[in-house]
């Protein structure tokens, strides 16, 4: 896939100026960029949603689109599983000819020759329904709505309209994987999953046959997938080899390559400069120097380079620690009001933190850790049990709904009124850190974005200098390179943090322990994401053998005659494989003599008689091929 000096503007708003990407068979692309550097727009011109003003897009041959909006909803009285079943209409019309061709040839009235036709007809009809993988689509479809979370769901039941508007999105998504285009455009497509979907969809789109652009702000993700980072900055995009990891160390090599060479181009602008003023009065040397400003005059100037565009600066301090215990919780029990009726969603949840920890919560959506956040700072009352924190302990709590700001206030009120003792300029040297400048610190709270609310709810969390701090959901709505500075100021924070969050990269950066919570109680691992991953992983794997051990013990023979059997079956199709490599090398090398022999008539008979031979061997090879493939599958 190739994008040639795209340009794209509203009106005088230049969006995206000069884009050029080069995307080969395969590729796994993660677009990144500051909110509104026109991420979403490149992707809607690709999918030909928007026109673009200049440049052109050339997309592999024959292959279709398919694009994952942000928040993409399906909303139809449809089951999920005729929704699913519209996508493969065309293999319906081949299952239901194929059975009226099955009660044709049962017919006894039939001619032979009668009879032939409709057995040819069924050949047809049945390599169709093959070749468009009906054979496969039941198993597909139970792979990818199983792996999307929807395992628990009766597909041919329930309906889309009843789906919740996250899952309507997951719904949306499921879709798009099963239509399995060429091409997969894919908008913040993390959004509304929890770890468990989040990895399989992760091993599904490594070995996705097919080229994957997707715009995310979950690095975890980009991480995972991706084998190569565009960035579009002020209005360009640059292409970096590797995931998002490699993607900031290269990031932060080119800066400083860019600016060793512009601090060297200062001090060369700066000795000719000082040449020129010390030789430019004088007769002797006045031809010298005027040259030398000639030279001054011929030099492009660099712009100097910046690391990160417009990059917050989060810093966590505190006024004094607190002792070593921070929080006891004993059988703490969390209880929701669900329409007037008090219900548990969890309970057990037995704590130990200590100072310094940083302990990250985790578990699946709804399980209760916002509402254990909420608990603890005392917004939810409906608890049993006891927790208690420790001496000296002050805390400071980031709520994902900012409910602690104050609708009515100015940004530089919400400050000022907060720490009446400051004066203007101090306030707004501080707003300056987390981006208010200028007229923004005059705007009303309720009219800021995500984004900007979550900036300045961490401005007061670090001016109100606690000892502990309860983040929930903290890296929400911040763009790539104010998470990697939050990511930084919680891992050097010298005080103890308990997190809430969905981000992955987050956690492995900072966390050092981490609390699964179910609806019986908390299990803890020490380390952070990624060790916690790979307990799981090798526990998963440990019960695996173990079940292999004692089905060998119990039919040794049977599994050694398996193992053989499968040896030797791979063994034929790697065979038949090379069979098939040479066998259509040599009717290539065929069709090309018969192009070079012209008008050359019997020469050309002779080839078009081997050519046909060589074709029938290649269909006969590809048939043993299949019958090997089936065979190896049914034995694994």
């Amino acid at each position: 896939m190739q994008i040639n000096s795209l340009s794209k503007s509203f009106g005088v708003d230049v969006i995206l100026e000069n884009i050029n990407m080069n995307i080969a068979d395969n590729e796994k692309v993660g677009l990144i960029g500051a909110n509104g550097a026109g991420k979403t727009t490149l992707l809607r011109i690709i999918a030909g949603e928007l026109s673009l003003d200049t440049g052109s897009i050339f997309t592999p041959k024959d292959s279709e689109i398919g694009f994952l909006k942000q928040n993409a909803v399906e909303d139809t009285s449809d089951t999920m599983w005729e929704n699913i079943m519209s996508l493969f209409s065309y293999l319906t019309s081949y299952e239901e000819e194929m059975r009226n061709l099955e009660l044709k040839m049962s017919d006894r009235s039939l001619r032979e020759e009668e009879h032939q036709n409709v057995m040819d007809a069924y050949s047809r009809v049945s390599a169709l329904y093959e070749s468009g993988g009906g054979f496969e689509i039941q198993t597909r479809i139970n792979t990818v709505m199983n792996g999307m979370g929807f395992d628990s769901f009766d597909l041919k039941t329930t309906k889309v309209n009843t789906l919740s508007g996250g899952e309507k999105t997951k719904f949306a998504f499921a879709k798009i994987l099963l239509k399995n285009p060429g091409v997969l455009l894919l908008d913040e497509p993390t959004n509304h999953l929890d770890f468990r979907t989040l990895q399989w969809l992760e091993g599904y789109l490594k070995s996705y046959r097919g080229i994957i652009i997707a715009v995310s702000h979950d690095r975890y993700f980009l991480d995972s997938i991706c084998d190569s980072i565009y960035e579009i900055e002020r209005n360009k995009s640059t292409k970096y080899p590797g995931n998002y990891s490699a993607y900031l160390d290269e990031k932060k090599k080119n800066y400083e390559t860019e600016l060793k060479h512009y601090e060297e181009q200062q001090e060369e602008i700066k000795r000719l400069e000082d040449y020129v003023n010390r030789n430019k009065v004088r007769a002797s040397t006045a031809k010298m120097a005027k040259s030398k400003q000639k030279a001054i005059d011929r030099i492009e100037v660099m712009e100097k380079p910046v690391l990160m565009n417009k990059a917050c600066r989060f810093t966590f301090e505190m006024d004094y620690p607190s002792y070593k215990d921070v929080l006891i919780t004993e059988n703490l029990e969390l209880n929701v009001n669900a329409g007037g009726i008090l219900k548990t969603i969890a309970k057990n949840i037995n704590l130990d933190i200590k100072r310094g920890e940083k302990v990250a919560i985790i578990g699946a959506n709804g399980i209760g850790k916002s509402t254990l956040l909420n608990t603890l700072v005392g917004i939810n009352n409906t608890y049993g049990g006891s927790f208690e924190f420790g001496r000296n302990v002050e805390l400071s709590f980031y709520d994902q709904q900012q409910r602690l700001l104050h609708e009515k206030s100015t940004v530089l009120n919400e400050i000022w009124d907060r720490f009446p003792r400051m004066d203007e300029s101090e306030v707004r040297t501080l707003l300056g850190t987390v981006l208010f400048t200028d007229e923004d610190v005059f705007k009303e709270v309720s009219k800021l974005s995500g984004g900007e609310r979550a900036r300045l709810m961490m401005l007061v969390i670090m001016m109100e200098r606690s000892n502990t701090l309860l983040l929930d959901e903290p890296t929400n709505h911040l763009d790539l390179s104010s998470k990697e500075a939050l990511d930084v100021a919680v891992k050097d924070f010298e005080g103890t943090a308990i997190l809430v969050s969905h981000d992955r990269y987050f956690l492995n950066k900072t966390a050092d322990r981490i609390l699964e919570m179910t609806s019986d109680g908390i299990k803890c691992y020490n380390g952070n994401y990624d060790d916690y991953l790979e307990y799981k992983n090798n526990f998963a794997q440990g019960t695996k053998e173990t079940e292999k051990s004692s089905d060998s013990a119990k039919d040794y023979e049977t599994q050694k005659r398996r193992q053989a059997n499968i040896k030797n079956l791979t063994k034929k199709l790697s065979q038949a494989e090379e069979k098939i490599e040479q066998a259509e090398s040599e009717l290539s090398q065929i069709k090309d003599e018969i192009t070079l022999a012209g008008a050359d008539y019997e020469r050309v008979k002779e080839l078009f008689e081997k050519s046909e031979k060589c074709e029938e061997e290649l269909n006969n090879l590809y048939e043993l091929w299949n019958s090997l493939s089936i065979d190896l599958e049914n034995c694994q």
